[in-house]
């Protein structure tokens, strides 16, 4: 009789073993509600945007202010997020990513809870900064836990990825019914978007407990700091792998310098990777402009083009997001395998820029017609490019400073965040639909970058060139 016995283990002396390992054997559970809790981050960055994009006016009449310098306040969100994607891979190198996840999410619960008894526009601001360096921190470690749990050299991973695109347009869609729900409940509609941004920090609490108990730590980090009997554990129960830690362990691996990995900013603009980083950069911020212009306002831009007052502005812009921007999100992950994150992007942007040219010359003459083009954009933006930036940035580093390069295309995105935040309701203002004319410049940019740039990191197994890096950051 044979006797059947199992693979011998894995043996890890150094973290580029780990990365293989997760490479070849994908996460045991990495069903689509695991991916949505590791996305978590972006749901309530998605609730959180868009319950400000509508209680911009109400903010403005409370407080006294203009409308658009309600908009100036709220976008500080943008720029706090700037500076704490910047800061994401100090983070997650210093704490790991289970704590820096509770980190990024227990600022943004605090910083909701806050401004929605804020007494002055003071406050507002100073809630807002709280949650932006939260939310800022929390995309990054996100899509990176993603990536790691798939393994970034699978296609699917890519697919995986940009699923948030969909997680944000459900989010959204909540935030609208969400509205409705208060409205129906005979909350004053100055107060909705106080109860609107509490309720977000409610969900953020949700999404903190999932995340514990469903994600976890990273191997990868633990490896990184040293920890090889903590990421073996971490293979064993996540992926089913059975590991060992070598007899000899270089000393030069047992931990990579904290201080150098964050010094990687410098080598997202080296020979290897700067057409990455601008392809990633460019497409990240482009969407974020149209988005934030287009997405945000939606019901003050259905507002001025259909009847029916706060709830029908409301209730259209609910389905826009649920037939459009959550179907349009689920289309682009499954069409992402054949078109490639470049080619997709590229025909999103096309669309999008003759739709806006569209909206501009025709806007005045049907409200149905206006809703459809509308619809359109929201629907080829969430296919198109509007989650392929960071999915772009993800899939173009290896570990040691994926969590740095999603960051800084982040907050560089968040420059076209504020742009479309702030610049939109000035325009829509004086210019009304003409102002479609201008923001269509915007994809037209993106169009050409993603021409010009012929890069694809989907299915490129970048998680090879960890060792180049590391031992280029170790000369530093």
């Amino acid at each position: 009789m044979s006797q059947i016995t199992s693979p011998a283990p894995y043996t890890i002396s150094r973290p580029q073993d780990v990365i293989d390992i997760i490479n070849k054997n994908s996460a045991i559970n990495t069903s689509v509600g695991v991916i949505f809790i590791a996305l978590g981050g972006i749901l309530i960055d998605a609730y959180q945007a868009a319950m400000v994009g509508f209680g911009n006016k109400y903010i403005a009449v409370q407080f006294g202010i203009s409308p658009g310098l309600a908009a100036t306040v709220n976008a500080s969100v943008l720029i706090a997020a700037l500076i704490g994607g910047l800061l994401a891979n100090r983070v997650i190198n210093r704490f790991g990513q289970r704590r820096a996840f509770l980190i990024g999410m227990a600022l943004c619960t605090i910083g909701a809870a806050a401004v929605a008894i804020a007494p002055n526009i003071w406050w507002v601001l100073v809630c807002r900064v709280v949650m932006g360096f939260g939310l800022g921190i929390d995309f990054p470690l996100a899509t990176n836990a993603v990536a790691e749990l798939r393994g970034s050299s699978s296609k699917k991973t890519g697919s995986s990825v940009n699923l948030w695109q969909m997680a944000w347009y459900v989010s959204t869609t909540v935030v609208y019914l969400v509205v409705m729900l208060f409205l129906m409940s005979n909350v004053a509609e100055a107060d909705l978007w106080r109860y609107g941004i509490f309720a977000g920090a409610v969900f953020a609490i949700i999404i903190m407990i999932l995340r514990y108990f469903f994600i976890g730590e990273s191997a990868m980090w633990a490896a990184r700091v040293g920890r090889y009997d903590e990421a073996c554990t971490i293979l064993r129960h996540r992926y089913g792998v059975q590991a060992s830690v070598g007899k000899a362990v270089p000393a030069e691996h047992q931990a990579i310098n904290e201080h150098k990995i964050q010094g990687g900013y410098g080598i997202l603009f080296n020979k290897r990777y700067r057409r990455r980083t601008i392809l990633g950069c460019v497409v990240a911020t482009m969407q974020a402009w149209q988005y934030n212009a287009v997405g945000v306002y939606l019901p003050l831009t259905l507002a001025g083009i259909l009847s029916g007052g706060l709830m029908g502005a409301l209730s259209g812009s609910a389905v826009v997001n649920a037939l459009c921007g959550i179907t349009g999100g689920l289309i682009g992950s499954l069409a992402l395998q054949r078109l490639g994150t470049r080619r997709q992007s590229m025909y999103g942007f096309v669309v999008v820029t003759l739709a806006l040219l569209a909206l501009g010359a025709l806007a005045t003459a049907s409200p149905w017609l206006s809703l459809g083009l509308l619809g359109s954009i929201i629907f080829f933006h969430s296919a198109g490019p509007g989650g392929l930036g960071m999915t772009i940035a993800t899939l173009s580093y290896p570990p040691s400073i994926r969590p740095t390069g999603v960051g800084f295309a982040r907050a560089i995105m968040r420059t076209g965040a504020i742009a479309g935040l702030i610049i939109w309701p000035m325009l829509w203002g004086s210019l009304k639909t003409d102002a479609f004319y201008w923001l269509a410049a915007v994809p037209f940019i993106g169009f050409v970058t993603c021409l010009l740039i012929k890069w694809e990191p989907l299915g490129a197994n970048v998680d090879v060139e960890d060792a180049d890096v590391l031992s280029e950051l170790e000369q530093k």
